[in-house]
């Protein structure tokens, strides 16, 4: 009887995991070939589980995002990648060994995509510029015409106008 592993070459660079949660931490560390940032994103496998962690390291585009603030805890990320480990266990200085409150999952050769920022994480849209306009003014916006709007610049007189009412108004 053969071994099954014996009789076949497995290709393990044809697997890929993916999975969507939210980064748990990021942080930048230092290692032997510089500096790297170290990504940890929480999922759940299934609905009412403790989640696993996944985790995984970038040196290339996603520091640049991290220092920026584009990175927070809590942004939805997608991340692809190959199984490097998986553990659920800790060794304690001691040699203790203990459990860990999730299962760990690592990943090498990682393909993030970034999804929705947290609420309070997300950049507001700026008010600078926008006009608040009553249905009753939009008719008299829309009474100035093509051939108006390119005569002596009488569109930017009639906005102009039409904002000093507005303002006038309130």
């Amino acid at each position: 009887m053969h071994n099954m592993s014996t009789q076949y070459k497995t290709y393990g660079q044809f697997n890929a995991f993916s999975v969507t949660g939210r980064i748990f931490n990021a942080e930048i560390v230092s290692g032997v070939n510089g500096d790297f940032l170290a990504v940890t994103v929480i999922t759940n496998l299934k609905d009412g589980d403790e989640g696993v962690t996944v985790t995984f390291n970038n040196s290339n585009g996603l520091i640049k995002l991290f220092n920026d603030g584009w990175l927070p805890n809590g942004r939805i990320v997608t991340v692809t990648g190959h199984i490097d480990s998986v553990r659920e266990t800790y060794e304690t200085k001691t040699g203790e060994l203990k459990l860990l409150q999730r299962p760990q999952i690592h990943l090498t050769q990682v393909n993030a995509q970034l999804g929705p920022m947290p609420a309070d994480k997300a950049p507001q849209a700026s008010n600078k510029g926008r006009t608040v306009v009553r249905p009753s003014q939009a008719a008299q916006q829309l009474a100035v015409t093509p051939e108006d709007a390119y005569a002596e610049d009488s569109a930017d007189k009639a906005y102009q106008e039409l904002s000093a009412e507005a303002a006038a108004t309130l």
